[in-house]
């Protein structure tokens, strides 16, 4: 049995395509079990809850849009960013909180928190369109992947990432703390996507990480 994945118009979700194109499903990549994978440990097999899409129902396929350049996108942020920081570093110096070691560390976490928060909130908005677009009586199923030798380490980067930045944040103490969380913040934000919501699943399988075991209906 062969499979492809394409990216959905909705984050969290991809469309999965069997046998060239005899059979056609959305799924859910935040379903992932069990989400000890995501962390390098290897069960036999994970799993992966899917919906059957009539073939000719293209609501969560992607449109081509005419995409910002990478200038023009730094252009935008750049005044959002310069804010933010100045919030932050005028934060530290008036309250003197960078001689604060318990108050720095519970903000660091925050900022951790921040993004788990803004993760958690954006894939409940995703599960309330996917059901929107999905007709109720549509078919449940589940696919099964085998697991090979290959372990699945990016949430270790990120969180190896983000004890840099807990390192690098506890080391200064003249304000400049702010742009360090704004940088945890984001790394935090990869880190719950990669682990969470949207673990690299067609990347492992396109390279042979994964194979398939089974698609059973629900």
């Amino acid at each position: 049995m062969e499979i492809s994945f394409r990216n959905s118009n909705i984050g969290c979700y991809q469309i999965v395509e069997i046998d060239g194109h005899s059979q056609k499903y959305i799924m859910d990549t935040s379903t992932l079990s069990p989400k000890r994978y995501c962390w390098g440990l290897l069960p036999q097999n994970i799993t992966l809850d899917m919906t059957e899409l009539d073939k000719k129902n293209t609501s969560f396929e992607t449109k081509s849009k005419t995409l910002l350049g990478t200038s023009t996108i730094a252009i935008m942020v750049q005044p959002i960013v310069k804010i933010g920081y100045d919030m932050l570093r005028n934060l530290f110096v008036n309250y003197e909180i960078s001689q604060q070691i318990f108050l720095k560390i519970v903000l660091y976490f925050i900022s951790m928190l921040i993004s788990y928060l803004v993760i958690w909130n954006s894939l409940r908005k995703a599960h309330k369109i996917a059901a929107e677009r999905l007709p109720k009586e549509s078919k449940k199923a589940r696919l099964t992947l085998r697991t090979t030798k290959r372990r699945e380490l990016t949430g270790y980067i990120f969180l190896f990432l983000n004890l840099a930045c807990l390192l690098f944040f506890l080391m200064l103490n003249d304000g400049e703390e702010g742009a360090i969380l704004v940088i945890n913040g984001l790394i935090s934000l990869a880190l719950f996507l990669s682990v969470w919501t949207m673990p690299p699943i067609s990347f492992s399988y396109r390279n042979k990480f994964l194979t398939v075991e089974k698609i059973e209906e629900l």
